[in-house]
This record gives structure tokens, C-alpha cells and sequence, in this order.
């Protein structure tokens, strides 16, 4: 009994700490060294009880390595795939497939999701949190619907803050580095009576690549600034209360749209975010969450282009509308046939209107187009967390989103859909050596039909220290309001010279969505074994896996290509193996590596972004004076269709010291590409190439905290 009252205890302490982000290697009475994490069930869990494999990357990993960014840090996830086509444009996603537009895998800041609803789309570069806010990263490896629901299909990723609580009163950091990369944080840490305050602002600049296909002069840098406020106070004895907000603002520069643009197409993008979190222990077995999140991203995009003005003209755009086909023989010069009366008559006036052009058909007219968008997203989620006692833990909850896109290019105006879900997980342990776990999401959504994602797990302790684990999971990713509704036109502007007497008009092709897709499934099936050598300071994980992917919607959706179906499959099949180091001695460590069989992929899109073998490796030392040294490489084979390999090498020194209480740290950092081209593909015959001018790249860094 009383080892029972010990684990409620410290359950519920867990719990409380898990959701305002502190750290996770706090001991749990049943599984002492062993790290707990909150994600894969939202139960504070150890690793030996977890229904999945978890990668965890602390900020300790974070600043020991001289890792800058978060795409950087999930090179040491193990099958995670992680391409930098352009300067702003990363296209990550775990165990890789269709690179035109990873998305099926859902990414949380704080349990603030930053997955875009409009389109279905993380983008990597504009994530509003800082690296040196970062206090972990918790990537649960394998479907998480039965947790977060669709969009979470193959993984999540949950990148947790510091604590306000846990931050001292200010500190400052710059890196300057080779491709002009340049950054700037500035954060200070309040105490406000019960209230613990974290601000932070930063700055980042990087020129991107130096040449690519599609613009010799390499148009690709990324600017973005960073603003964020957190907070934490203590409401009453057993209610704590979180609040967050932060932005992101900055331009990101984009090389080419169209044939016939005049200048570039640069995105510029404000994106927002606020949460409240209000916690309450009931009783010391019985905590209760309610959360409410809004998000919103805005993106400004335009560029003057100077086009035929055929393709300006009302009659092909309405030709176009009707058929297709009938406005690419036109404008190819043949008379079409086969069609309908209505087709033959749009016909005859589109031929008409282009002789009464005559040559003038193909004069340039210049006009200004654009791609403005503003995704939001509200989120209303209640969960209850009740222990029964030290065998059997149940958390579930419901919540609802509204969301919507509205642009007149892609959607045609604005369009909204609505979420409604229900979630659970329980936690069972018959005996000290068997932990069960059985969860599922149910979601009810406007855009698709309703879908149910089931997960059964059994954890055996086959020793001390030796844990094996047999995982059965399904899960899905809903079609996104462009699939659905996509209402897709180019309505220019400021048209010189006037086409018939106005200054706006259409381009003549256009798209509307299917209305009838469903969503993407898949079926996994997952042996793990952990390995704990608490006395080696050694902890080792290795999962061999099946997945079948189905209903995949393989085409993206675009003006002149296929009708996006849901006709794809794919069959992943591989192992992973990962291990972490922390000797006594001064020694830290990591090492994984995958292997991954794409097979049976009905698309070739499927096969765009994946490698049979990829990993990485890192190896650090503490020397005396407060001196560090770390090596490390990841690499991955590039086997996707028009993908390259990738492989980086880096080498840091650095040194903390402390100088009148206040503390420094100064790092100087090496890297070298094994090939300074990257090859991606983007959907068309031939392959695209991004290639910087040097394998060779440096930084220094220093950092400045006042506790």
C-alpha cells in the first residue's frame, strides 16, 4: 500500500511537471533510471512502458553538439528524413515518401499544434520558437493517432520549452557563420508574486544556397524574427495556470513560380499563436486539463509576371472551365472535337476572340499576381487523468477545432470545416513485469468521414533493465481543405495594357476540389527491445516494423495536373536502432541507424523521399576548465526518386566559465558536406538542384547568462 500511495504521489508531480515542460528524467518509483515522457499516451510514462519507440533530445544534446536548429536536431532521430531543398524550404517527414509536400506527421510546440489546416503542411523554417528555448524534444516514432488523432499517421513530433520557473534572470547568445547565417537571442526570466515570466526575442538571417535550377544567383535566404512569452502561475494550492504567445515575421525568398515572372515571388509571413492551459488536481489521483489554442498564419505573396495575352483572355478561361482539354487544342492552334454542343461553342468564341488578336495574341500584357493566404485554427480540448491505483491509470478527454483558409487565389474566398474528438488511453500493469496499454481517437470531421484510430500495446520485462515491447497501431490523415475544396484561379491585377478595356483578368486555367476524398490510413505493426545498463550509463532501443499505407492521396493538388485520388499504397517495412551514452567520466554519446524498404508503391510520389540507410553518430568529451569537445556525422543514402544523398560532418570546441556570477560560453564550430549538391525532386521529369559554392562551413557562438 504504501508503495501505491508512493506512485500516486509522484505520478500526479509528473504530470504537473510534464505539462509545463520541465525535465524528463525524473525518477519513477516503479522504473528508477529510466527517462519518463508524456507524448505517446499523454501519461507521464517511463520509456520501459511506453507503446512506442521515443526519441528524446534534451537541450543538454542540444548545446553539447552545436546543433542551431530544429530540423538539424531531428537528424538524430532515427528514420526521420530531413531534405533541405531550398534555403526556407525543408521538407522532413519520418520514414520519408512523397516529397512534394511531406505532410503526415503533426508537430506540437507546448502541445500548441503548428500543422497548417489548409494545406496540411509544417513549415520547418518558421517554427516561432527559438533553439535556445528548447528544453526537449520528444519524437514519438510510428502512428500517434490513437493520441493526437489524424495528421499524426507516422509520427509526432512535440517540442517542449523551458519552464519559466527554470529560466535566470537574462541572458543574451549571437552566431555568425559561413552562407551568411547570423543569429541573434535575447531572454529574461521574471518572478511576478506567484507568476513566473519567460520572454524571449531573436533574430536570424542565412543566405541559403548559392545556386540553384531554377535561379543561378540563388534567390532562396530566409529572414525571420522571433518574439515569445510564457508563463506560469499558481492560481491556488492545486491550479496552476500556463499562457503563451508568440510570432513569427520575416520574408522568405522564393526563385521562381512561373516562366514569365518579372520579379520574384517572395513570401512574406506573419504567423501567431496563443494557448491557456488551466490545470486543477481534483484529489492527489485526479488532475484535470483544459486547454485552449488559436493559431494563425498569414502569408503575403506577390510578383509582376508578363504573359501571352491568349491566356488572358474570358473565353479560354471559360473554355478551361468546361473542358480542358478542348483550351490546350486551342491554344496548340488544332480544332477540338469529341466534346459536347456547349464545349464546340466555347470553342468557336475562344477561336474567334484569338484571331480578332491576331498577332497580338502573344504580346506580352504585365500584370501582378499573387498567392495570399491566412490559415486559422481554434482548439478546445478537455482531458481527465484519474490514477485508480498503482496498477491502472486512464486518461481521455474531448475537444473541438474550428478551422479554416482563406484565399482568393487557392480557395476562391474563405472556407471553414469543424472537428469534434474523443480520446483515451489506459494503462494497465497485471504484474511488475507486464504493462498493457489500450487507447483510441475517434474524430468527427466536416472536410471527411469519421475515422477511429486503435492502438494495443504489451511491454514485458524480460529482466531488470530488459524490456521487450509489441505494438498493433492504426491511424489516418484527414484531406485538407485545399484537396477538398481547392477553388484554385489566378485573378490579376494592374493588367498593362488594359485587355479590352479593363486592367484585371483571369488566367485561363483554373481547379476545383474533388469533394469526395477520404482519408489516408495506415496499419502498423511494431516489435521493439529496450535495453537499460544503468551502470554503463547506456540506454539502447532497437524496433523492427511493418507498415501498410493505403487511401493516399498522391497527387498534390495543382492548375493543370491530375485529380488528386485516393488510389495510393506503400509498404515500409525496416529496423531502427538507437543509443544514447552518459559515462561518469566525462564520455556522452549517441548513435542510430535505419533501415528502410519502400515497396509496392502504386506512385512513384511515393518513392520521392526515402533511404534504405541513414543515421548518425555523436561523440563528446568535458575536459578540465570547463572545455568540451564534440564530433559528429548523419547521413542518409538518398534512394528516393531524383533524391541525392546527404552526408555532414561537424566538429565543435567550446568553453563555459564564470566570471563575477555571471556566466559564459563560447563555441567554435566546424562542418563539411560530403557533396555540396542537393537533387530533390518536385514532381516533374526532371530533378532539381540545389548546390552551395563550399563543402566547408564555419561558426563561432558566444552566450552570455546572468542567473
Amino acid at each position: 500500500m504504501r508503495r501505491t500511495h508512493a506512485f500516486l504521489a509522484c505520478t500526479s508531480a509528473l504530470l504537473i511537471a510534464a505539462q509545463t515542460g520541465a525535465q524528463t528524467a525524473l525518477p519513477d518509483p516503479l522504473d528508477a533510471g529510466y527517462p519518463a515522457v508524456l507524448t505517446p499516451t499523454r501519461l507521464v510514462q517511463s520509456l520501459a512502458d511506453v507503446p512506442a519507440s521515443v526519441t528524446v533530445i534534451s537541450a543538454e544534446t542540444i548545446e553539447r553538439f552545436g546543433i542551431r536548429s530544429i530540423p538539424e536536431a531531428l537528424r538524430l532521430v532515427p528514420g526521420m528524413s530531413v531534405v533541405q531543398a531550398t534555403g526556407p524550404d525543408y521538407r522532413i517527414s519520418y520514414h520519408g515518401t512523397n516529397a512534394l509536400s511531406p505532410r503526415r506527421m503533426n508537430v506540437l510546440i507546448d502541445g500548441i499544434s503548428v500543422y497548417r489546416p489548409a494545406f496540411s503542411e509544417v513549415i520547418w523554417s518558421q517554427l516561432p520558437v527559438a533553439i535556445e528555448d528548447v528544453e526537449r524534444i520528444e519524437v514519438t516514432r510510428g502512428p500517434n493517432s490513437a493520441s493526437y488523432g489524424p495528421n499524426s499517421m507516422l509520427a509526432v513530433v512535440n517540442i517542449i520549452t523551458k519552464n519559466p520557473n527554470d529560466v535566470p534572470l537574462g541572458s543574451m547568445a549571437g552566431t555568425f557563420g559561413t552562407n551568411g547565417v547570423g543569429e541573434f537571442t535575447v531572454r529574461t526570466g521574471l518572478r511576478l508574486g506567484g507568476t513566473a515570466l519567460r520572454v524571449t526575442v531573436s533574430t536570424s538571417r542565412d543566405r541559403g544556397f548559392d545556386t540553384l535550377t531554377q535561379d543561378v544567383a540563388g534567390h532562396d535566404s530566409l529572414r525571420i524574427d522571433r518574439f515569445a512569452v510564457r508563463s506560469h502561475s499558481r492560481l491556488a494550492e492545486h491550479s496552476t495556470l500556463d499562457l503563451q504567445a508568440s510570432i513569427a515575421r520575416g520574408t522568405a525568398e522564393i526563385p521562381f513560380i512561373d516562366d514569365f515572372q518579372q520579379s520574384y515571388p517572395d513570401r512574406r509571413f506573419e504567423d501567431t499563436y496563443a494557448g491557456a492551459l488551466w490545470t486543477t488536481q481534483l484529489a492527489p489521483n485526479h488532475e484535470l486539463l483544459l486547454r485552449l489554442d488559436h493559431a494563425r498564419q498569414s502569408n503575403r505573396q506577390a510578383w509582376a509576371t508578363c504573359l501571352p495575352t491568349v491566356v488572358l483572355l474570358p473565353e479560354m478561361f471559360a473554355l478551361w472551365r468546361a473542358n480542358p482539354a478542348y483550351a490546350d487544342a486551342v491554344l496548340a492552334g488544332r480544332v477540338p472535337t469529341g466534346g459536347t454542343p456547349t464545349d464546340d461553342a466555347l470553342a468557336l468564341a475562344a477561336i474567334r476572340a484569338i484571331q480578332v488578336l491576331g498577332a497580338g495574341a502573344l504580346a506580352p500584357r504585365c500584370v501582378r499576381a499573387n498567392q495570399d493566404l491566412v490559415q486559422q485554427r481554434v482548439d478546445l480540448e478537455l482531458q481527465d487523468t484519474y490514477v485508480f491505483s498503482g496498477q491502472l491509470r486512464v486518461v481521455a478527454g474531448l475537444g473541438l477545432r474550428h478551422q479554416s483558409g482563406e484565399s482568393q487565389t487557392y480557395l476562391g474566398g474563405e472556407q471553414t470545416s469543424s472537428v469534434r474528438w474523443f480520446f483515451g488511453n489506459v494503462e494497465y500493469r497485471p504484474t511488475d513485469r507486464v504493462t498493457l496499454n489500450l487507447g483510441g481517437y475517434a474524430e468527427r470531421n466536416s472536410l471527411s468521414p469519421s475515422t477511429f484510430s486503435p492502438r494495443a500495446a504489451a511491454n514485458l520485462r524480460l529482466a531488470p533493465g530488459h524490456t521487450l515491447r509489441v505494438v498493433f497501431s492504426n491511424g489516418t490523415r484527414s484531406p485538407d481543405i485545399q484537396e477538398q475544396r481547392t477553388n484554385w484561379s489566378y485573378r490579376f491585377e494592374g493588367v498593362t495594357p488594359p485587355l479590352n478595356g479593363s486592367t484585371t483578368a483571369f488566367f485561363y486555367q483554373s481547379r476545383t476540389g474533388p469533394g469526395n476524398l477520404t482519408n489516408e490510413r495506415i496499419r502498423s505493426r511494431e516489435l521493439g527491445y529496450l535495453l537499460n545498463a544503468q551502470s554503463m550509463g547506456l540506454l539502447f532501443d532497437v524496433r523492427v516494423f511493418d507498415d501498410q499505407l493505403s487511401s493516399l492521396i498522391s497527387e498534390r493538388t495543382n492548375l493543370a495536373g491530375l485529380v488528386p485520388t485516393n488510389a495510393g499504397s506503400v509498404r515500409l517495412t525496416g529496423a531502427e536502432l538507437q543509443l544514447t551514452l552518459r559515462m561518469p567520466s566525462g564520455w556522452n554519446g549517441y548513435a542510430n541507424y535505419a533501415y528502410l524498404d519502400n515497396r509496392d508503391a502504386t506512385n512513384i510520389l511515393e518513392r520521392t523521399q526515402w533511404s534504405r540507410h541513414s543515421g548518425a553518430v555523436g561523440l563528446s568529451r568535458d575536459i578540465a576548465d570547463g572545455w568540451q569537445a564534440a564530433i559528429a556525422y548523419a547521413g542518409q543514402s538518398g534512394d528516393g526518386y531524383q533524391q541525392s544523398a546527404y552526408g555532414r560532418a561537424e566538429l565543435s570546441l567550446s568553453r563555459a566559465f564564470t566570471d563575477g556570477g555571471t556566466h559564459w560560453r563560447f563555441t567554435f564550430g566546424l562542418n563539411r558536406l560530403d557533396s555540396p549538391v542537393t537533387t530533390y525532386s518536385n514532381g516533374s521529369t526532371e530533378a532539381l538542384e540545389s548546390r552551395r559554392s563550399n563543402r566547408l562551413g564555419a561558426y563561432v557562438r558566444l552566450g552570455v547568462t546572468v542567473p
